[in-house]
């Protein structure tokens, strides 16, 4: 693993508004779960639609954009360039989401394709700004390659979904829905979602781990190639009918695969595996996430509604929420410590902010959310809106208790940030 460059890391108020936006946005998809068990059993409709956005653009994606900028300056020592563009990709991304889902909300045609599509430039504008540090790297490896083609997916889902949006209100000229919507899930879900994960994880794991430094990733970017190549094939099948989906579904369940073995094995070497609760839930949620794409990919296919819609919620909902949830627990205390040491050189004295990294106990919440997505998935696959609504209610509970806990973190931060400008 290569030195991080923590100097060159962004103003640390970029990646932590991005952190908190999504978090209100799990919050918020919760409570809407809850109020309405029915809909995540119809996603196509229009409240199952609502719930699908609240997972991706309220609560996923605003955390990984702020992973973005941090990781990419320090892990690849590209420092992100004008660092203000990244407050506009904020707010216009912010406001869009929150017009987009709110016209689903009181279906609202002209609010949907206004809030699609003022979302939709600012992911693009966001493709353009992050992904720009990583043109002119020398070296690739898993994480570079992960979060590059991320994008690549993230700008193409940018556009159809926009496109989708105006096409509801017959204002531009599209396609079949059908396929502009599978279009836009698999790059979205497969593409940006997956491969974003994947090179994360690989700089995550090991960090955390405190993985020897002799022991490096055996398959790394080959992992990233098969997955993102099996959803470049899902793509082009579903242009072309003659190319068979399983094409792209063996090759991403081999990528897949692949990453889970490299996890482990960084894991197993590291030093403080067993001791940090971080990676226990980042390999959890790893696993859990390749389930759910292993069940879901095959059972749309087969048209087994039931069985799709679990696989799909363990994917797209329990996985990466208890992989972000855990690394959150350490990454905003760990900013904070590097604002109050930032302070302390400038100031040529001890930090005057004391910033509390959690014990083991503090992960207890995650074992409280844990058993809430088992319901909700539960509930998914024997057709039980109580059950779900049930999951859910605990898992608002547990996320409410979540946000106390890290109220600390973000006091933390902002008096070591203050201290440090």
């Amino acid at each position: 693993m290569e030195p991080l460059a923590f100097k060159q890391r962004p103003d640390s108020a970029l990646p932590v508004r991005f952190f908190a936006l999504g978090l209100l946005g799990f919050l918020l998809l919760n409570a809407g779960i809850a109020l309405a068990p029915h809909a995540i059993r119809y996603p196509l409709g229009p409240n199952g639609i609502l719930l699908l956005h609240l997972t991706i653009l309220g609560w996923i994606t605003p955390v990984m954009m702020g992973a973005d900028y941090q990781l990419i300056p320090v892990v690849l020592h590209r420092p992100i360039p004008r660092q203000r563009l990244a407050d506009v990709v904020l707010w216009l991304y912010a406001a869009g989401a929150f017009v987009f889902l709110t016209g689903w909300g009181f279906r609202l045609a002209s609010w949907i394709a206004a809030g699609g599509t003022a979302a939709g430039c600012a992911l693009v504008l966001f493709c353009a700004h992050a992904g720009s540090s990583l043109l002119g790297r020398d070296r690739g490896g898993p994480t570079a390659v992960g979060l590059g083609a991320g994008m690549v997916f993230l700008a193409l889902t940018a556009v159809l979904g926009p496109w989708m949006a105006l096409s509801i209100g017959a204002a531009v000229p599209a396609p079949p829905l059908g396929i502009l919507r599978a279009l836009h899930a698999v790059a979205g879900l497969g593409g940006w979602l997956l491969l974003t994960i994947m090179g994360a994880t690989y700089q995550l794991v090991p960090f955390f781990a405190a993985t020897e430094p002799t022991v490096h990733a055996r398959f790394g970017t080959v992992a990233v190639l098969c997955t993102g190549g099996g959803t470049v094939l899902l793509l082009v099948s579903g242009l072309v009918p003659a190319l068979p989906a399983g094409v792209g579904l063996a090759a991403m369940g081999i990528g897949l695969a692949l990453w889970m073995y490299d996890l482990g094995r960084l894991a197993r070497h590291g030093r403080q595996a067993r001791r940090e609760p971080v990676v226990t839930y980042s390999l959890a949620a790893a696993a859990v996430i390749t389930l759910g794409a292993v069940v879901a990919a095959p059972a749309w296919g087969a048209h087994s509604l039931r069985l799709a819609l679990a696989g799909s919620l363990l994917g797209l909902l329990v996985g990466p929420s208890l992989l972000i949830l855990g690394q959150l627990q350490k990454i905003l205390p760990f900013i904070a410590a590097l604002d109050a040491a930032l302070a302390a050189k400038r100031r040529r004295r001890a930090p005057k902010t004391e910033v509390l990294f959690p014990r083991q106990r503090a992960f207890a919440v995650l074992w409280v959310l844990t058993p809430g997505f088992g319901a909700e998935v539960a509930g998914v696959a024997v057709a039980m809106p109580p059950l779900i609504r049930a999951g859910a209610v605990l898992v608002l509970l547990g996320g409410l208790a979540y946000a106390v806990q890290q109220e600390r973190s973000f006091a933390a931060w902002a008096k070591a940030r203050s201290e440090a400008r």
